[in-house]
């Protein structure tokens, strides 16, 4: 693109000596472009910046880059351009609102981020106040907790994030297609009264409510005997409210609709496969599924890559057969492009060879193979597994589990796994365990403790750099309203597992 951009400016040189040009980097100067512009004989004419943005606020306490593409640049790329960013936007947080008492890192990159913010304290200043309003920092790589991306969601946004998609929270989405009514999408915001009450509720639960209101609806008071004060009244105030409620429900009654089209085919049984796979079950039976869902275009061409790659992680990798055949029937089914989608989800650890100690040599390991399926030998806990049973991830589900009233943040995912994330959140919240036991029970992780403090934190950022989902939000939305606590959701971009899936094809 710079060289273009050369190109552009010597044919405009030719005619005229007397331009200059102004070049704006995102997110920030390169040296490799100042060099290529001298090669080229236009750095004289133009003049360079670097421009960083900073987070959006969006619905509530969400923050986001809404940088679509760094998961892809940082994790599989191995580029890291947008590392400055990130730490500039915590550095600039932090001389708000103070820094933090604080710091749980996890990840090689949030541990990069640290340092660059520790240099932007020595170069621009660190913050004059010594209390902070946010008494911990919890920033984390996205690669901390796959699952929470691969699984299908059961709240109301996250599901909508899922079937239609929110770009920087609106929602695209035609509500009545049939009467050729307008195109265009809607901004999902907690001032919308019906979407405040529904938007971390269970996906059960919405259609009651939503029948509720439509049943208060129709009870509103008649006009026919009305005296003129209250006619007045009513046509200035009421029924304002009730136009505005009317179309705020029919349009959410209409994406229900449009989710249950969608996913009510295969709920029941992705669910099924999904709950296997985070128990270590059934591993013939989610095999056999997931070839179901090649064979039969399940959920599009990113379904079967989504539990294959929660097979993956979950079992600490699959076996060299099971990733040839499945590879075999996926490219049959939808291209031999996506040979570089299978070597990319290896390269970031999504889809992995199970490590064996069977021995190289092809008959010997035939054989073995045989044996390891006529003999039922002791199953291995898988390292996910063992994380997940230290960190109490999976909830004790019991017969009378109301996933309209939940006591727990596994309620996102049906009751079956709390995000690894707020399970942290709460633990440090809780403070059963000293913050340091708790990193140690996590590769890469370690606190940054500034002062001495043995009172829990009451107010907590917690900043995924590589995206959020919709799903952790609303677990972190009932972990607030538990513990009494102040949560703020920060992260690179708000992702689901097919937006995961897509960048890596």
């Amino acid at each position: 693109m710079a060289k273009h951009i050369c190109d552009q400016i010597n044919a405009r040189l030719r005619n005229t000596d007397n331009l200059s040009y102004h070049i704006i980097l995102i997110p920030q100067k390169l040296i490799s472009i100042s060099n290529l512009l001298e090669e080229e004989g236009v750095l004289g004419h133009v003049t360079l910046y670097g421009f960083q943005w900073e987070m959006i606020q969006f619905d509530g306490n969400i923050l986001s880059f809404q940088l679509d593409s760094f998961y892809r640049k940082t994790f599989l790329d191995q580029d890291q351009l947008f590392l400055p960013c990130v730490a500039r936007s915590i550095w600039g947080l932090q001389m708000l609102y103070g820094k933090p008492s604080m710091t749980f890192l996890q990840g090689k990159y949030a541990a990069i981020v640290d340092q660059q913010i520790d240099i932007l304290f020595e170069s621009y200043g660190k913050p004059e106040r010594e209390l902070s309003d946010i008494s911990c920092f919890v920033i984390v790589d996205r690669d901390i907790d796959y699952p929470s991306v691969l699984l299908t969601p059961g709240t109301y946004t996250s599901l909508l994030h899922e079937v239609f998609g929110i770009k920087s929270g609106v929602l695209d989405f035609s509500l009545d297609t049939q009467n050729s009514k307008p195109r265009g999408g809607r901004l999902l915001s907690s001032t919308e009264e019906i979407y405040s009450q529904i938007k971390h509720r269970h996906f059960s639960d919405v259609f009651g409510f939503l029948s509720k209101v439509a049943k208060n609806l129709q009870e509103l008071k008649p006009t026919a005997n009305m005296n003129l004060k209250d006619l007045k009244r009513n046509i200035t105030q009421e029924l304002p409210n009730a136009l505005a409620l009317k179309s705020s429900l029919a349009y959410h009654i209409s994406a229900c609709e449009g989710i249950i089209g969608k996913m009510g085919p295969r709920f029941e049984s992705t669910q099924a496969a999904e709950q296997r796979m985070l128990e270590g079950r059934g591993r013939k039976e989610n095999i056999s599924y997931i070839e179901d869902c090649i064979a039969m275009n399940l959920g599009g061409n990113l379904s079967p890559l989504r539990l294959l790659c929660l097979q993956s992680v979950t079992q600490d990798g699959l076996t060299v057969d099971e990733i040839n055949n499945l590879k075999i029937q996926y490219l049959h089914a939808y291209g031999y492009k996506h040979l570089t989608s299978f070597h990319n989800l290896d390269k970031l650890g999504l889809l992995t060879q199970q490590s064996t100690l069977l021995s190289n040599d092809v008959t010997a390991g035939a054989l073995a193979n045989k044996v390891v399926h006529a003999v039922s030998l002791p199953t291995r806990r898988s390292t996910f597994y063992s994380l997940a049973q230290k960190l109490k991830l999976f909830p004790t589900v019991k017969d009378d589990y109301d996933l309209k009233n939940p006591k727990d943040m596994s309620y996102v995912f049906n009751g079956a796994y709390i995000p690894l994330v707020c399970q942290i959140v709460h633990m440090l919240i809780k403070r059963e365990v000293v913050p340091e036991e708790v990193a140690k029970m996590l590769l890469n992780a370690k606190v940054k403790m500034d002062k001495t403090n043995d009172i829990a934190p009451r107010t907590f950022l917690v900043y995924f750099i590589g995206g959020v989902t919709y799903s952790e939000i609303a677990a972190f939305y009932l972990l607030e309203k538990l513990t009494g606590t102040q949560i703020l959701v920060a992260g690179t971009s708000i992702l689901n597992g097919n937006s995961l899936i897509e960048s890596c094809l």
